[in-house]
């Protein structure tokens, strides 16, 4: 569509005949037939006139205008120059925000997916920690493994023998945190002496560790696919 084309249409769609819009522009009606057909391009003070006459601003007169019209004939009229390269400027302003956007998407998704896939802040091997049973006040840490030395007969020996096995309480922890190969707990004046089951190789995939992998994929995803469909997306913006 032309720019007196466009003019003509939105004359007609306010019911106006030439004489009644050229006297609402302020201009003869010989001028608005040139415009109306092509003949002539309104200056700047006209196109305001114009703008005026049918009560827009030049962002509603435009987005009327199928195509934008002849762009070198329009940017003859400084006021629509001025749109066109504020248009432009917007438009590249629009292609960066997406550029930048698919570009932190898959930095972000990647990292998050390595994060994930690596166990960085997850781990997930279980590390097992052992103890005999409960250490009282005055004891050595390590009774359950030392104990006979505390005997200087068999008989004794049998004695403090059974009463090491009454005392046993065996309790195992499983962490994801290494805490050396040996740690205590206290509990009043009494302990507990828990070494690592170093023969134990366990690993446990954590529920974290999956949701990071999904989630970081996905945003890859989603920054390849905004790359691809962005040239598409700044054309419709043009």
């Amino acid at each position: 569509m032309t720019l007196g084309q466009y003019i003509k249409q939105l004359r007609t769609d306010m019911e106006l005949s030439q004489p009644q819009f050229a006297e609402r522009m302020q201009v003869e009606q010989s001028y608005l037939s040139k415009l109306e057909n092509d003949k002539s391009t309104p200056s700047n003070e006209v196109f305001r006139q114009l703008l005026s006459a049918l009560s827009m601003d030049v962002d509603a007169f435009m987005s009327g205008l199928k195509d934008k019209g002849n762009m070198a004939s329009l940017r003859q009229i400084p006021d629509l120059d001025g749109w066109y390269a504020s248009q432009q400027v917007t438009s590249e302003h629009k292609q960066r925000k997406l550029l930048y956007s698919a570009m932190l998407l898959i930095a972000l998704g990647s990292a998050v997916f390595y994060v994930g896939f690596q166990t960085i802040l997850l781990p997930e091997r279980l590390y097992e920690y052992r103890s005999e049973g409960v250490v009282l006040a005055g004891e050595p840490e390590d009774i359950f493994s030392v104990w006979h030395q505390f005997t200087d007969s068999h008989e004794q020996r049998e004695i403090k023998k059974r009463e090491m096995h009454q005392r046993e309480s065996i309790e195992i922890i499983l962490t994801y945190t290494y805490q050396g190969r040996q740690f205590t707990t206290s509990a009043g004046d009494n302990k507990r002496l828990y070494r690592q089951v170093v023969t134990s190789e366990r690993e446990q995939t954590r529920l974290g560790n999956v949701l990071m992998q999904f989630f970081g994929l996905l945003s890859t995803i989603a920054g390849l696919v905004l790359l691809i469909i962005e040239p598409r997306l700044s054309r419709q913006n043009r």
